[in-house]
């Protein structure tokens, strides 16, 4: 009942001063945060993020990362290559490389189960919608979906589950 009174309250304040367009995004967004498994969803989300703190990960923001996944990941998906492709391992193995190397680790089969439950508990859908209705609500410039790519990437790297060989000196 208090979320319901909650979304109410939200919605009236959206609706004093705001463009027809910024109310219905208040009101699809009470709708969003109201889905019990989307707030799931994003517990899910900051409680891996939190995990990660206790056990020791210092390293912050990965926006270079970020771009990264998302260059490579588009470039694969503009060029046609199919994530089960034998053409898609040099793409994951250049991101695992990438991750390894920000997370100050090395690339195992382990490692890759590692970034395979990262990205999986980092794409949801319904995040980039919950984003883009905060940035009409609020007047900020739309982000591009990367829910394409982190599904391209999660296909690629569930096919392509294996580190490379390692090369013997």
């Amino acid at each position: 009942m208090w979320r319901e009174i909650a979304a109410s309250r939200m919605v009236n304040r959206a609706i004093r001063g705001s463009k027809e367009a910024q109310v219905n995004a208040w009101v699809e967004l009470a709708d969003l945060v109201l889905d019990p498994d989307f707030r799931a969803s994003v517990r899910r989300m900051a409680q891996y993020q939190a995990d990660q703190r206790a056990i020791g990960d210092d390293t912050g923001l990965h926006h270079d990362l970020t771009v990264l996944v998302i260059d490579q990941g588009q470039a694969a998906i503009d060029a046609g290559t199919d994530p089960a492709s034998p053409a898609a391992a040099p793409v994951v193995d250049r991101l695992i490389n990438a991750h390894a190397k920000t997370f100050r680790r090395s690339d195992t089969n382990d490692y890759r189960a590692e970034v395979l439950h990262r990205v999986e508990v980092a794409a949801d859908p319904r995040t980039h919608r919950y984003l883009d209705l905060l940035a009409q609500i609020n007047g900020w410039p739309p982000q591009p979906d990367i829910t394409p790519i982190l599904d391209w990437f999660t296909h690629a790297l569930r096919t392509h589950h294996s580190s490379p060989p390692k090369l013997s000196p």
